[in-house]
């Protein structure tokens, strides 16, 4: 089975608004980016960096992607984050792919073998979904074949995907792991994220979840 990955990324000044009471705009950009990269690093060696493609509208964005070795695909009308994926599964079907990887660029905890595991559920077929932590949103997902369903992020994602599956006859599979439930929306969460790595750090290496990031 030949598995592409698609990382969707808004513009870094747009990217999570809700943490703008706790961040600066330089603060919240540098974050993204950051976010972006480990995103880019940690998926790359899960699926290959050529089969690891960026979807934005973002040129800057889309820059460091290709500085970085991955392929990318500037998103086109209508803007969204269904409409980028719904592209971006166009693109990598007519490159072979079988199964395709959606991932969210806001898991900060986010490792190999979170994905691996996320691999292993889907690879009979059909739809592997990894929820956030309310157990309402999709954080990240894989489909097989490419298309059997349509994407439906946003509020509820995590049960209209399970919904769209059930409909398409597809075997659903979820996948919980702290490193793909563990996301970054409201400042609360942005505490927390940093009051884990300062634990990492103390503890030291070794633990089941990703790399740590620097206090803001």
């Amino acid at each position: 089975m030949t598995t592409w990955a698609i990382i969707p990324a808004r513009p870094l000044e747009e990217g999570k608004s809700r943490l703008a009471e706790a961040l600066t705009p330089g603060e919240r950009s540098r974050l993204n980016q950051e976010f972006f990269r480990h995103t880019l690093e940690t998926t790359a060696t899960v699926v290959g960096q050529r089969q690891t493609l960026v979807v934005s509208r973002s040129e800057s964005l889309l820059a460091i992607a290709r500085r970085m070795g991955f392929p990318t695909l500037q998103e086109k009308l209508p803007f969204g984050l269904n409409e980028a994926l719904t592209q971006a599964a166009r693109v990598v079907r007519q490159h072979g792919a079988d199964s395709v990887l959606s991932v969210s660029c806001d898991l900060p905890f986010l490792t190999e073998s979170d994905l691996r595991a996320l691999l292993t559920a889907g690879r009979q077929g059909g739809l592997a979904i990894a929820c956030d932590r309310a157990g309402t949103g999709t954080n990240a997902m894989l489909v097989s074949p490419v298309g059997a369903i349509p994407y439906l992020y946003g509020l509820g994602s995590f049960l209209a995907h399970s919904q769209a599956a059930a409909a398409a006859g597809l075997r659903l599979e979820i996948v919980r792991r702290p490193g793909l439930s563990f996301d970054i929306d409201t400042p609360d969460d942005l505490e927390q994220m940093e009051d884990i790595g300062r634990e990492r750090v103390s503890v030291g290496p070794g633990t089941s979840m990703g790399c740590a990031f620097p206090s803001i």
